[in-house]
């Protein structure tokens, strides 16, 4: 049976901000992916949730809805209910996408994770994390940053993605998106932590973390 899937996080000033499983679209002039909220298997979800520690409410009338703004955490809500009662929840969204695979609607995006770069005390705060040396070789001058996942393909100007770069390094990476830099920088990526915070870390935890990571969405609506 056919269902949406909403993880509702906080419920704030009539704003719902929450996350929901999306399919993509190709990537705009500005590298930025449309992402469509899109139906779940309600069974295999539940089965998906159940291994990394999570459970859910069923949404389907009035009364579980108003349950759930109250429980938050996930939902399972019914198709022809979500079509009817959520459809703005259901909205099509231009999207950054994070280290972690996940995808953020640029309608509650800051400002500063769309420019080109940090400076000031922010590129101090990124060089000091790498140690003030290139994360590829030894060199302590020249020093740039590097977006992992390019900027020209949607990817945040932010701490989770910017890494420290000699010019000549920086030069040779190109616009590519190369991984392991988030692992010499001592970042986290492939999944969003957040998953598995009340699950053991289980192979079949991490493989569903993944799945569901590389297809979630954080956006915002109108609750009531």
């Amino acid at each position: 049976m056919s269902a949406y899937a909403f993880e509702l996080k906080l419920v704030c000033g009539g704003f719902a901000y929450f996350s929901t499983l999306t399919m993509g679209s190709k990537p705009g002039d500005g590298g930025l992916e449309v992402r469509t909220p899109s139906c779940v298997d309600r069974e295999r979800f539940a089965t998906a949730l159940a291994d990394i520690g999570l459970g859910y409410t069923y949404v389907h009338d009035d009364q579980s809805f108003y349950d759930w703004t109250c429980i938050q955490g996930w939902a399972i809500a019914d198709l022809d209910f979500a079509r009817q009662h959520m459809s703005h929840w259901l909205k099509k969204r231009e999207c950054l996408i994070s280290p972690y695979g996940s995808y953020t609607d640029m309608s509650i995006a800051s400002d500063s994770i769309r420019k080109r770069t940090f400076r000031g005390k922010f590129k101090k705060r990124i060089l000091d994390r790498d140690n003030n040396k290139c994360v590829l070789c030894p060199r302590t001058d020249q020093l740039t940053l590097q977006h992992v996942r390019p900027y020209s393909g949607g990817g945040e100007t932010s701490f989770r993605n910017l890494v420290t770069l000699c010019e000549p390094c920086n030069q040779n990476m190109g616009a590519e998106s190369y991984r392991f830099l988030y692992d010499l920088a001592g970042l986290r990526s492939s999944y969003e932590p957040s998953m598995l915070r009340s699950a053991q870390f289980t192979k079949n935890a991490m493989i569903r973390a993944v799945q569901l990571s590389s297809n979630i969405m954080h956006t915002r609506c109108e609750l009531y």
